[in-house]
């Protein structure tokens, strides 16, 4: 998991795998705003943007999932957001595997999980080993709106 904001970007960026560069620096060059919710193409084989505007719940309504197939890039364009986040582990047990249909599988308990607040402008970069409860409250539940690019395993190898 890679947490991070686009005030930042600039100094990080040299950090971060390629295809998460790349994934961040389209969403920089787009007017997020104009885009209407629902999938866009973003002109590289591997990788598509999602326009999401979720409501916010309480972290304990939200199920605990992962991906097997994506990354994820998630950037807050507006409202707070919790993001909870765990490691896949052993101990860490799926009780909805939908990985060959829907590419996610939810979990049940989930240990060690921790929470990061996020505002407009944050990021965090989510890859198969993150399990990950988004679109949690901070402290009421609100509108959210956010951008998800999906990175296939492909694209970062």
């Amino acid at each position: 998991m890679i947490f991070s904001d686009l005030n930042n970007w600039e100094n990080e960026k040299h950090t971060f795998p390629a295809g998460v560069r790349r994934a961040i620096e389209r969403l920089q060059s787009m007017d997020l705003d104009a885009l209407p919710a629902g999938r866009h193409e973003l002109g590289e084989e591997g990788m598509f943007l999602l326009i999401n505007e979720p409501e916010t719940r309480p972290w304990r309504e939200v199920k605990p999932e992962t991906h097997m197939l994506h990354t994820d890039v998630q950037l807050l364009l507006q409202g707070r957001e919790q993001m909870r986040v765990a490691k896949v582990s052993e101990d860490q047990i799926i009780v909805d595997d939908r990985y060959e249909t829907q590419d996610i599988a939810f979990y049940g308990e989930v240990r060690n999980e921790n929470a990061i607040d996020l505002v407009p402008g944050d990021f965090i970069v989510l890859f198969p080993t993150d399990i990950h409860r988004p679109n949690c409250s901070v402290e009421e539940d609100m509108p959210i709106r956010k951008a998800v690019v999906k990175i296939h395993r492909d694209v970062l190898a």
